[in-house]
């Protein structure tokens, strides 16, 4: 066998004496199909009586991501004639369908990885299986609520209650800590925000 690759489209031809070409890498069918005569064309370059014929797909393969876990334990043992389940062999369940004939890779993390005959069986495939293992989604882990900057200014406004005193007016002010994005002193402020070195500076005094 000889292998040959092309970089546009980018594929792996296995060439086999019998006249036999096996093409793989390319992303949808008409690509395949464009590689295969690319590779036909530098056959014939070469000096080889070369003719196109018996083009057909033989293998697609796919891959979707659930937004969810699934729990592949239990799917399997409930599907136990299509799915099988060997954990020391492959660490996702083996699903076989068969209308469309396709074959599954089902992983805990929600990726499944499809194998059929053509495009068309591979989004029957993911069709076909979404009702099953939703039904074995896992609970989504609860997310912590994202800080406000805007609150946590507010907060920090009740919780301060020293004062310092303006220098321009005068007058005794409360001081506040920063909020982000904002600079120190900001003229078209009516607060005087004081960073945390300047509050550091004024316990000390």
């Amino acid at each position: 066998m000889v292998t040959m690759k092309l970089r546009r489209p980018y594929t792996t031809a296995s060439i086999w004496s019998s006249g036999k070409i096996t093409c793989t890498g390319a992303t949808s069918e008409d690509q395949a199909k464009i590689a295969a005569r690319r590779y036909a064309r530098c056959l014939q370059k070469l000096g080889f009586n070369v003719r196109f014929r018996n083009f057909r797909v033989v293998n697609v393969l796919g891959t979707c991501s659930m937004p969810w876990g699934i729990k592949i334990v239990n799917f399997s043992e409930k599907y136990r004639k299509e799915a099988s389940y060997e954990p020391e062999l492959h660490p996702g369940v083996t699903y076989k369908l068969k209308s469309p004939k396709a074959t599954l890779k089902i992983f805990s993390t929600g990726s499944i990885t499809v194998t059929a005959a053509s495009v068309a069986f591979v989004q029957a495939a993911i069709e076909h299986i979404f009702p099953l293992v939703y039904e074995f989604r896992k609970p989504r882990a609860p997310t912590e609520p994202i800080a406000d900057p805007a609150s946590m200014a507010v907060d920090a406004m009740g919780e301060m209650g020293d004062e310092v005193m303006d220098q321009h007016s005068g007058r005794r002010r409360k001081k506040v800590k920063r909020p982000f994005g904002r600079t120190a002193n900001d003229p078209t402020d009516n607060i005087m925000y004081v960073s945390d070195v300047e509050e550091y500076d004024i316990k000390l005094r």
